[in-house]
């Protein structure tokens, strides 16, 4: 009976392999999934910059650009969202994904991010947009992070999660949801007990911009209008 036994569970393992302890696997690639317009990609090998297209892989160390009237959305394994804006520039400082961990670091060093990401609970991970001076963490979250280098300029505007932005003074963290703060020169702009609502256009705005809709403007009649 006990051979029995044995021979049954040996033959589970040859069919479930990862119950014989296999490691989780590794992946240090990020995926195009929407775009629409030029973006460029550099590696940082030093090649040719090449145009991105649907399912190009994005790695450590890429610079992306994104010239003005286009967009792109790209896709981590584990299911984060990253867009980024016309006239964009963002590098990949670090990306690394293994089982429960997720260490990624993105530089903004101009344009608009849209961020909606999922949650992670180890303590080796971490999720973070430098800015300037600044440094934006995350976790789970849906935010709108716009930043002008020449001013040194950042606006956070946060719908929901778990977002905080570390400046010269403190870490600031976001609690009120469908609120804005804003940075210059690596202090926050407003008194910390002052509350900025986004303007619903922009809370509209994102949700067509991951759905791939045409956004909105508005109108001096107060009319939304399709964006030309």
């Amino acid at each position: 009976m006990r051979l029995r036994k044995l021979l049954g569970f040996a033959l589970v393992l040859l069919i479930f392999p990862t119950l014989a302890g296999a490691k989780s696997k590794t992946y240090n690639e990020a995926t195009i999934e929407k775009l629409d317009g030029t973006i460029m990609v550099q590696r940082n090998d030093g090649s040719k910059p090449f145009a991105v297209q649907t399912g190009t892989t994005l790695q450590k160390g890429d610079i992306l650009t994104v010239y003005d009237k286009s967009w792109v959305i790209f896709k981590t394994h584990k299911g984060d969202r990253i867009g980024l804006d016309s006239n964009t520039t963002l590098v990949i400082d670090e990306y690394f994904i293994e089982g429960p961990d997720r260490q990624i670091r993105f530089l903004l060093q101009k344009g608009t991010l849209f961020l909606r990401t999922n949650g992670c609970g180890s303590r080796q991970s971490f999720f973070e947009i430098n800015s300037g001076s600044l440094v934006t963490a995350i976790n789970d979250t849906q935010a709108i992070l716009s930043y002008e280098p020449g001013k040194d300029h950042l606006r956070v505007q946060y719908l929901y999660g778990k977002l905080s932005v570390v400046d010269k003074d403190n870490e600031r963290k976001f609690s009120d949801m469908h609120t804005e703060r804003n940075w210059e020169g690596g202090k926050m702009v407003e008194s910390a007990d002052t509350v900025i609502p986004v303007e619903e256009l922009d809370v509209l705005n994102y949700n067509r911009f991951y759905s791939g809709d045409t956004r909105l403007t508005a109108a001096s009649n107060n009319i939304l209008m399709p964006e030309k």
